[in-house]
């Protein structure tokens, strides 16, 4: 009896270090292990995949042979190594791809949904209003504003109404990746290690795509495109005018006089966006200052007493913005109150990426399960699979300025 609280304390230890590891070889539970995986066997697996990215001709062969590779006379049958390295090539997969540097991140915003249905926002419905008449009790407020309850009132009622997204929706993208009997034989060495790498890319494309084109997408309509005006210091701006100084104003301008259900849009700051390589053009527009003009021969410089592109909180650059298409909208988290601009959507529980290994070889004349990686029972191939679940979510377009750049 007198050990019992030694053995309860390592008892205890290994359980914490058993939960350390475990958390680090999920990612912190966002890639689950399979059912019936334990801990030692990923552990050897990593020692395997690390000595083959290292150049080690043992860890090769021990890769080899737990696929159930032939040696010789001998044949193995395989084992659930292969369903280990399909673990640590989700988890690679998955940290790169929480790790990556995302452009689009810089000007767009993550919204979490629950469903592939389209997200709803709701507001209240000012119209909805029963009691007292607001009118007579404060004549001219606005119907957004609370009102007073006089002494004795009961409390007027309001109901709530939804917006759904007025464009977009998430959905599930990704692709199969085949790979040969001959070609996991020949070359484990350089397909292994550039596996999760391959597949993080082909899946951060995806997401960039979605989150550009569905703004683009969103936004290019009649309405959201630079209007010709005429700026506080006289210069004209035309149609879709070029990026330049001018036009930089006037898009700012156009911006804020935008209303969206009756109100003026409440933005903080604003990002430009622009294709890539014309980001130091842009922030060249946004902070030069010129001189005015000369007085008796002497150089007289002048200095307005504002800024009229303070509004301007950043330039981001787009490869699917192209030519001179450029854009200006919100800044993220600069819009205020409930009235949504535009967003990357995420599946709740679903916001990384999703690897897998197909399993329908069949099993060995005799008995014996086939590795998944010695090749399907029809054409000896093996295949993975990633997936992610994204997509552009817009709720109000008027915040947002575009232009062509053409002038016309």
């Amino acid at each position: 009896m007198a050990n019992c609280p030694l053995l309860t304390l390592l008892f205890g230890l290994e359980s914490k270090v058993d939960k350390a590891l475990e958390e680090k070889l999920t990612n912190g539970g966002r890639v689950p292990l399979p059912v019936g995986m334990n801990l030692n066997k990923l552990v050897k697996a990593d020692e395997i995949v690390g000595g083959i990215r290292k150049g080690d001709p043992m860890a090769v062969a021990e890769f080899k042979k737990h696929l159930g590779v032939r040696f010789g006379e001998t044949l193995t049958t395989g084992d659930d190594f292969i369903f280990a390295f399909a673990q640590l090539t989700a988890l690679q997969v998955d940290t790169q791809f929480a790790e990556a540097d995302r452009t689009w991140s810089q000007a767009i915003d993550v919204e979490t949904v629950s469903s592939f249905e389209a997200p709803k926002v709701y507001s209240i419905d000012y119209d909805s209003v029963t009691g007292f008449a607001r009118p007579e009790t404060e004549p001219g407020k606005p119907s957004n504003v609370a009102p007073i309850v006089p002494e004795g009132s009961p409390y007027p009622g309001f109901n709530f109404g939804f917006q759904e997204a007025a464009s977009g929706a998430i959905h599930k993208s990704g692709g199969r990746f085949n790979l040969s009997f001959e070609k996991i034989v020949a070359d484990p060495g350089v397909i292994v290690p550039q596996l999760p790498g391959l597949i993080t890319e082909f899946l951060l494309d995806r997401e960039e795509y979605d989150a550009w084109s569905g703004l683009l997408t969103f936004i290019d309509n009649a309405a959201n495109h630079l209007a010709a005006a005429t700026n506080l210091d006289g210069t004209t701006v035309p149609v879709d005018s070029p990026l330049n100084r001018a036009s930089l104003a006037a898009a700012l301008s156009q911006a804020r006089l935008a209303e969206i259900n009756g109100r003026k849009a409440r933005v903080a700051s604003y990002n430009v966006i622009v294709p890539l390589g014309q980001r130091e053009v842009a922030e060249f527009y946004i902070n030069n200052y010129q001189v005015t003009g000369a007085v008796d021969g002497s150089l007289t410089v002048q200095f307005p007493g504002y800024n009229p592109l303070s509004g301007i909180a950043g330039v981001v650059e787009s490869e699917y913005f192209t030519g001179t298409q450029w854009a200006l909208i919100p800044a993220k988290g600069a819009v205020r109150g409930n009235k949504k601009f535009y967003g990357l959507g995420r599946l709740l529980g679903h916001e990384g990426p999703e690897v897998r290994i197909q399993d329908v070889t069949g099993n060995y004349a005799g008995g014996g399960s086939v590795s998944p990686f010695e090749g399907s029972f029809e054409t000896d191939s093996a295949s993975m699979r990633g997936r992610i679940i994204s997509g552009g979510l817009g709720w109000n377009p008027e915040y947002a300025i575009i232009s062509d750049g053409d002038g016309v």
